[in-house]
């Protein structure tokens, strides 16, 4: 059985990296994948301290790593509990309803982002159900 890895920790980060990029899903549910080259970090609420970050490059993950840019390189900042980025991962929910729901928050960006590219957004959740995850952080 595999070990399972903290969320966030840049092991956990790589074989998310893997997962995303090999999840035709999520590069189909952007509006327009090829444009969508951004930075984006995905927080914890309440937990400064747990955070990632990606890059994406014309709809794909080009790096995603712990806390890496500075604030001012980011595009997008979406904070979620640690139970609602475990549900998403599960499939118990779409980030899309959690998002209408409150349950994750932009903290820096346009929301219609997350509008216009929902499907992406709920695929790229889910496929962090893929990793052996610690939620444990």
């Amino acid at each position: 059985m595999t070990d399972k890895l903290k969320l966030f920790s840049q092991e956990w980060c790589d074989a998310a990296l893997d997962a995303v990029n090999a999840n035709d899903a999520v590069y189909e549910g952007f509006k327009d994948p090829d444009t969508f080259t951004n930075k984006l970090e995905f927080g914890v609420i309440g937990r400064d301290d747990v955070a990632c970050h990606l890059e994406f490059k014309e709809g794909k993950v080009v790096s995603f790593t712990p806390r890496t840019f500075d604030e001012s390189e980011l595009w997008l900042i979406i904070n979620g509990s640690l139970e609602t980025w475990q549900a998403a991962a599960a499939g118990k929910e779409e980030g899309g309803k959690l998002l209408m729901k409150g349950q994750i928050k932009f903290a820096k960006g346009p929301m219609s982002a997350a509008i216009e590219n929902a499907g992406a957004l709920n695929n790229f959740l889910l496929t962090w159900g893929q990793v052996p995850t610690d939620w444990d952080v």
